[in-house]
């Protein structure tokens, strides 16, 4: 037995010790700059399926699936759920299409004059509204807000010439 084994306190050498030897796990806090920390053998395995920068088993997953076969078969359960229960899902757009959707033009008339009776915040309030209640698309309220927002910057005197 070595004597610096028995300086440090050892009463067995390395060939007849039962304590597992430490491994290692490199840890990355940022891009580079990763240390070293010592685990044990069985930690290092699950660490590194976790770690997507293991340089052995990267990321594999114990079981023979990956996490995207997982995902897929999960997605393709619910959407046959939904196709069982009979449901037909509308989108969105199919539901806003039925309230008539006012021109781009006239939503901005409509937004100038609220503007020019009670100022700015009032009138992004009803652009909402609009937006809210399905008479206006999103774009729409978009290039409207970009517009109010617009006149706002200016000063008075540009802004009556932008208003006209």
């Amino acid at each position: 037995m070595p004597k610096t084994r028995i300086h440090l306190g050892y009463k067995e050498c390395v060939k007849c010790s039962t304590v597992e030897p430490y491994s290692s796990h490199i840890v990355y806090p940022h891009k580079t700059g990763g240390y070293v920390q010592p685990v044990d053998k069985k930690t290092k395995e699950h660490l590194q399926t976790l770690d997507r920068r293991a340089v052995k088993t990267g990321r594999k997953v114990k079981g023979g699936s990956s996490s995207w076969d997982r995902w897929v078969k999960n997605y393709q359960k619910q959407k046959g759920a939904v196709a069982q229960l009979g449901e037909r899902r509308t989108c969105t757009a199919e539901v806003a299409g039925s309230i008539p959707v006012s021109s781009t033009q006239s939503a901005k008339d409509k937004a100038i004059d609220i503007y020019k009776k009670d100022g700015y915040w009032t009138a992004l309030e009803k652009v909402n509204e609009m937006f809210k209640t399905g008479s206006i698309t999103l774009m729409q309220k978009c290039n409207v807000t970009n517009h109010l927002t617009f006149i706002k910057m200016h000063n008075k005197k540009q802004q009556r010439l932008i208003m006209r």
